[in-house]
């Protein structure tokens, strides 16, 4: 193939608009999580003083991670069941998304949410010092998980002591032994009742944390319908009996309170992280010392947990907690005692709606606004009705102020929104604009300095009013001045841009050139909707094979039947319940076929052939693939790709075959088969098929660029939705790696789910190579940040979380879709362009010349 390369200048000119682009895409992502998921934690909050000792010296904390309360309530064990009859408050305490169990355990013990910044991290560590529970008591134990307790050993050993046992016992293999995992906690805590608890006999403000993970992982190995996992709840109902009885009998009756609970609960099919019902609700019982006794099922947020054991204790709440107290789960037999705590609970939510309305209002006086106002009228008259005994009227009250509070903090939190998120948007429509002048329009003779001119002061006066309006108001938030910026300097480039250029649409001439560009946007509109209601990528199939046929004339019949195939994808359930290994054998079996039916050199068969069978008998479980077996069918996978002759056709099929091994090995469903019909599919694309190279220097659009460019980007979502999207993978499931790892390696199994994901999308990079120019690939940059924009507004931290999530899943995708694209063309490389025979005659010659 001819190709025509770009001068020095050039190459600087694409390097540098490459790095803006870069930069104003990070910027975008991080903004638009930034505001609407801004850390919760302020720090150098002052605390509520406590000056009464709470009804109970100690509590103990139960947390069975991942226990779901439809399975608990409908197979009830005997001595919690006993207790939520007779003895304590039970009910449902509803988590947030990530149901995970850092997030979950965090919001148990600090009465916060997660904070956004931890996803950068994994959920491993705190990012951000908060307080909690732990800090604010005199001393504390825990044993459990080494994910867990590390959360709370790390930088607070002063009143934390954590043990936790090997992270090799968490084995998701549904053979191996869950109950251990619990069995060592509660034998941790006898061996403490035995030796060390005489030092802390007489001493308050205790609190003991035991974390459960038997009925997590029996859920994601055994499912939390299985035996293994009511098993699991029996075992741990019959510990706590044995260890409440020990308590009582060591410490005498009546001293300390008891809390069961779950940080997240499981999907019928063993997986959590999304919003269902089943992740989202998790039981809790509390009784012993200062718990009212009421049979009445309850309904609290898991954060209200918090403040619930810090008045227990007699201990201040943690100063960021969003919980708050209810009063009908502690004992009425003092009441008084109970205003007070709501009073201490109401006050640090005050604290809190102070800070963050200086952050959105600034310090000035003028900008108070008469939710702090009423909240602090509040307080004053709740203390005023205590100092005069009136108890049930400050009950009333301060029932009502706590709500205020909880609604002026959310208030406060999210004032600044919307003026942000105009500024985001201002930034984008310049940086569209921007990018559209520089694919569409050509320089003009004259710059009309004068226009030039009134730009540069009309810039100055704009950043001088923002400024000023910052210092003046005393704004805390630093965001405001640096988003206002940013939309500032984007909105001058653009019309910088306009008026140093004509507008010149650089669009060979075609006879449908208005209805190609029409049916161009329909699709786009299409794949919007797609990104919320998933069966739109099936409309989006068929809509695109029509768009080859009338605006390119081209495609032959095997093109539009895999289309037509591809289509289906779409509308086939997310997740489900049960594997499909059928589907999976047969795509298997298919390619089997097809490798020996195919014509092809006798080796290149046999290599196809051999890795086929070798992945089948791994995947049947004939073979354990988890020591040795399942690695090297992975890791051989560039290798045996790499024999594969230049032709393009010879080159795809390769990819296909050999990436199909790995892809099966980590699939439970139609997702081989996925895969496969993608290849054909590929393969029947109606253009000749050579290499592409992105140094040529066409100046521009064509209508077949703009098919193609929008083709690409349906494909690469298709790669996302088509077998599942971002909540399904958000929802970890051990079967996927069960034929890599089954010990418990988050760093391992995220790196496999993150390759099952990029198989097809390497694909997508593949067949790129043949078709797609530095015209195709701005055209994706152009069409997918017009994507993008309306998605924006469609990010939120309101209404049910699974909306949430799904909400930022669509923005993630649709705004690192050009990048995805570009990145796939040159990871195809590996694949495509790199020939093991020719490196090894590069290095004979190499290392021949150097002799």
């Amino acid at each position: 193939m001819s190709a025509m390369y770009l001068s020095g200048r050039k190459y600087k000119v694409i390097s540098s608009w490459g790095i803006f682009a870069l930069i104003i895409h990070l910027i975008l992502l991080w903004g638009v999580l930034d505001i609407n998921f801004h850390s919760p934690i302020i720090q150098n909050l002052s605390r509520i003083s406590v000056t009464e000792n709470g009804p109970a010296k100690r509590i103990l904390i139960f947390v069975a991670d991942g226990l779901r309360f439809r399975t608990f309530w409908d197979n009830r064990p005997p001595y919690l069941s006993d207790i939520i009859r007779s003895n304590g408050v039970s009910g449902i305490s509803h988590t947030r998304m990530p149901t995970e169990s850092r997030p979950g355990n965090i919001a148990i013990v600090a009465g916060l949410y997660e904070d956004p910044s931890a996803l950068f991290k994994g959920w491993k560590e705190n990012p951000v010092d908060f307080d909690s529970v732990f800090n604010q008591s005199y001393l504390t134990w825990g044993w459990g998980s080494p994910d867990i307790i590390s959360l709370f050993s790390k930088g607070n050993s002063e009143n934390f002591i954590g043990k936790s046992y090997s992270a090799s016992w968490q084995d998701f293999d549904p053979s191996s032994s869950t109950i251990r995992l619990d069995s060592w906690v509660f034998e941790q805590f006898l061996q403490w009742l035995d030796h060390d608890a005489l030092t802390v006999k007489e001493k308050d403000k205790i609190i003991i944390f035991l974390h459960l993970l038997g009925c997590d992982t029996a859920g994601h190995s055994s499912k939390p319908h299985s035996s293994a996992y009511i098993d699991n709840i029996k075992y741990v109902d019959k510990r706590i009996q044995e260890i409440v009885h020990k308590t009582e009998h060591y410490f005498g009756s009546g001293s300390t309170a008891y809390l069961f609970t779950s940080d997240h609960g499981m999907t019928d099919w063993g997986s959590h992280g999304s919003g269902s019902k089943d992740e989202t609700e998790t039981p809790f019982i509390v009784w012993g010392a200062g718990v009212a006794n009421n049979s009445t099922r309850q309904e609290i947020e898991q954060a209200d947990l918090t403040p619930l054991i810090s008045s227990l204790l007699g201990i201040s709440v943690p100063v960021n907690n969003e919980g708050i107290l209810k009063l009908q789960l502690l004992s009425s037999k003092n009441k008084e005692y109970g205003v007070r705590a709501l009073l201490g609970n109401i006050k640090q939510l005050a604290l809190q709606v102070e800070a963050n309305r200086e952050l959105s209002l600034g310090t000035t006086k003028i900008r108070t606004n008469w939710r702090e106002k009423q909240l602090n009228e509040n307080i004053r008259k709740i203390e005023t009705l205590l100092s005069e005994g009136k108890i049930e009227e400050s009950i009333v009250e301060g029932e009502k102020t706590v709500l205020l509070a909880k609604e002026s903090l959310n208030y406060f939190r999210q004032y600044q929104r919307n003026r942000l998120i105009i500024y985001l948007t201002l930034m984008w429509l310049g940086w569209i604009t921007l990018l559209f002048l520089k694919i569409t329009a050509k320089s003009k003779q004259n710059h009309q300095s004068f226009k030039l001119y009134v730009l540069k002061l009309s810039f100055g006066f704009a950043l001088f009013l923002l400024l000023a309006e910052y210092i003046v108001f005393g704004y805390k938030d630093q965001r405001i001045l640096g988003y206002g910026i940013l939309s500032i300097v984007s909105i001058w480039l653009a019309i910088w841009q306009f008026i140093s250029t004509s507008t010149f649409l650089r669009i060979r001439s075609t006879k449908f050139l208005s209805f190609g560009v029409i049916m161009i946007a329909v699709l786009i509109l299409i794949m919007f909707a797609g990104l919320t209601y998933r069966i739109f990528f099936t409309f989006a199939m068929f809509y695109t094979t029509l768009l080859h046929k009338i605006l390119l004339k081209g495609g032959n019949l095997w093109f539009f039947m895999t289309g037509l195939i591809l289509a289906v994808f779409p509308s086939l359930p997310v997740v489900e319940s049960e594997p499909r290994i059928i589907v999976v054998l047969m795509t298997l079996c298919l390619l089997g076929l097809i490798s020996f039916k195919r014509k092809t050199s006798g080796k290149i068969k046999c290599l196809e052939i051999m890795r086929l069978l070798l992945t089948g008998l791994v995947y049947i479980e004939f073979l354990d693939g988890r020591s040795w077996i399942s690695w090297l069918i992975l890791f051989s996978t560039p290798i045996c790709i790499w024999i594969y002759p230049p032709e393009f056709n010879e080159m795809i099929m390769g990819v296909t075959v050999h990436l199909s091994c790995p892809l099966v090995l980590l699939s439970t469903s139609y997702e081989p088969l996925f895969f496969l019909v993608l290849a054909f599919h590929f393969r029947c694309w109606p253009v000749e098929w050579e290499q592409t190279d992105l140094k040529d220097n066409t100046t521009h659009i064509a209508m077949q660029d703009l098919v193609n460019a929008v083709s690409l980007m349906l494909y690469t979502l298709l790669c996302f939705f088509g077998t599942g999207n971002m909540a399904s993978i958000s929802s970890f499931d051990p079967r996927w790696t069960r034929h890599f790892v089954t010990v418990f390696s988050p760093f391992t199994m995220f790196t496999l789910i993150l390759l099952k994901i990029m198989i097809p999308l390497i694909l997508v990079g593949c067949a790129s190579r043949a078709f797609a120019s530095s015209t195709v690939f701005a055209g994706v940059l152009l069409l997918g940040n017009c994507l993008t924009l309306p998605l924006i507004y469609g990010v939120t931290n309101q209404g049910s979380w699974l909306d949430i999530g799904s909400a930022i899943s669509r923005f993630i995708i649709a705004l690192t879709l050009p990048c995805s694209v570009f990145i796939l063309y040159y990871l195809s490389y590996v694949f495509i362009s790199l020939r093991l025979s020719d490196t090894l005659k590069s290095a004979f010659k190499k290392a021949s010349q150097s002799v």
